[in-house]
């Protein structure tokens, strides 16, 4: 009989223990998934500096995300080559360096170059020849003792003559030696090339005591004089790009875009990838903007009135952008914010464009536009409670 007794008073108080009243929510403590709201008393509305506004109506322009690469035009960038081979006798270039125009840049050594000069030398010395020759025959000819076909024939040498040395002349010139000062005394078996334009040398790919043919690179020669940016603009986004338009970009792995610049000239052609290429000179060009490197820009397209709030007035957490509203004050002067997220834009001055939900009239609605940070801390503490 006692054991049934026990067992007994062991079930009904196990039943008693599990029958707990459900307990109500505070007021003050959101629904799940209901809307986020905090209250703070007076100390803390004036410790947090709080103030309120409503969102204002500001000029702000629209941007275009692009990409692209610094690039100098086709005549500021010079492959050096030469017309003649030759082995490399002196090349002082380095990667980086500045040259002017004019300025060394390598000695060439061939024979050939000796025989060059050596023709046109004996060529001279026999159109020398033909012109007396031709100037007998042409007096002996008026004297009627000459054949008329004696004349011609000599005539025809001394043409021939005269083409062959303006050839050789012209050889002479792409040896950069001048044929109206040459003379026996004066041969060289060298030739000098000298920078055709001033600029950085971006690539030397040969060495001293090397062959070079003429089809050889010698150098690489780049003037960043006229340094420019070529964007890739999409064809549909085409028609709100024009000549004038302000654009803010970055270089490399520049976090944020810290230089400015202006369109200058659109392309007229779309690539495979149905972009076409828009150019941009920068404001000012520093020691890192270097062609081939590579650019991530924004393009104003265009400026509108659109509803904006502080940049104060918007805090950024969990991946959302988050402003605070009050909603009310109780009677010991507490006041009850709620936590609304919203949509931003464009940043410029200070300020950020917003979209509000529906349900918040801008007119108004006060909003928190300074101490935010306050009362998104006030949250978090008290989630981690």
């Amino acid at each position: 009989m006692k054991p049934l007794l026990f067992i007994s008073l062991f079930l009904f108080f196990g039943c008693q223990a599990t029958e707990k009243p459900t307990e109500s929510k505070s007021a003050e403590e959101p629904a799940a998934n209901g809307p986020v709201e905090i209250t703070f008393t007076k100390g803390q509305y004036a410790m947090a500096g709080i103030k309120l506004g409503q969102p204002e109506l500001r000029p702000m322009s629209q941007t275009l995300k692009v990409n692209g690469v610094f690039d100098v035009p086709p005549q500021n960038q010079v492959t050096v080559s030469v017309p003649f081979g030759g082995y490399i006798r002196k090349i002082p270039l380095e990667q980086g360096m500045f040259v002017q125009k004019g300025q060394l840049l390598v000695v060439l050594e061939n024979p050939d170059f000796i025989q060059v000069q050596q023709d046109y030398l004996e060529t001279e010395a026999k159109l020398t020849y033909a012109n007396l020759d031709y100037a007998r025959q042409e007096e002996l000819s008026r004297e009627n003792v000459g054949a008329t076909k004696v004349l011609q024939q000599t005539r025809a040498q001394q043409q021939t003559l005269q083409v062959q040395l303006a050839a050789l002349g012209q050889r002479l010139t792409l040896l950069r030696i001048n044929p109206a000062t040459l003379t026996a005394d004066h041969l060289t078996r060298t030739l000098t090339v000298p920078s055709p334009i001033s600029g950085y040398v971006t690539n030397v790919p040969t060495n001293a005591g090397k062959f070079v043919n003429p089809a050889d690179v010698i150098a690489e020669i780049t003037n960043l004089n006229h340094l420019h940016i070529r964007l890739n603009i999409f064809e549909k986004d085409l028609g709100s790009i024009h000549t004038g338009q302000r654009i803010r970009f970055g270089v490399g792995a520049e976090a944020t875009p810290r230089h400015v610049g202006t369109i200058f000239m659109l392309g007229k052609s779309i690539s495979a990838d149905r972009t076409v290429p828009v150019l941009a000179h920068p404001d000012e060009n520093k020691p890192h903007f270097i062609p081939g490197s590579f650019v991530t820009a924004q393009v104003e397209v265009q400026s509108a009135s659109v509803l904006t709030l502080p940049e104060a007035a918007i805090v950024n957490f969990g991946g959302q952008s988050l402003i605070y509203v009050e909603i009310g004050q109780d009677k010991a002067g507490s006041t009850r914010f709620r936590q609304v997220a919203v949509q931003t834009g464009t940043s410029a001055n200070g300020f950020v464009a917003v979209t509000l939900p529906a349900n918040i009239d801008p007119k108004k609605t006060p909003i928190v536009v300074a101490g935010a940070y306050s009362l998104l801390s006030q949250l978090n503490n008290k989630e981690e409670e």
